[in-house]
């Protein structure tokens, strides 16, 4: 197992404007229940944390449902990307970053992050 890193961390790298983690309210029930916000850090404000978990959230439930049934649909296809560990979406002022552990981050696109290597520190995080 690899060892948890911590949230604050992603600070630590430049062009991450902000992040939030959340947990579902009811194990189990994401589909049905609204998040809960457990901790924001960087330069957003509370309303601005809780609007991002709130649109992550909504969007990775649909992101991991239509990879489901793609993968459902086409098992025995290895083009079919499944199992899923994040998504990114991008736009013209700043892009978010969210894992499937329910950490998003909020990314300055003036400055050229790594992706694939936040990903990979993002789903570190122990959001448990």
């Amino acid at each position: 197992m690899s060892t948890p890193v911590p949230f604050e961390s992603l600070l630590d790298i430049e062009g991450i404007v902000g992040a939030v983690r959340w947990r579902e309210t009811v194990a189990g029930k994401g589909a049905v229940t609204p998040p809960f916000l457990t901790e924001y850090i960087g330069n957003i404000t509370e309303d601005r944390a809780e609007r991002l978990m709130a649109h992550a959230e909504a969007a990775g439930l649909a992101i991991m449902g239509i990879s489901q049934l793609s993968h459902l649909r086409a098992s025995h296809d290895p083009s079919v990307v499944y199992p899923l560990d994040s998504y990114y979406v991008h736009s013209m002022r700043g892009s978010v970053v969210c894992t499937i552990n329910r950490v998003a981050a909020l990314i300055d696109n003036d400055v050229n992050v790594d992706i694939q290597k936040l990903i990979a520190k993002m789903n570190l995080i122990d959001n448990s």
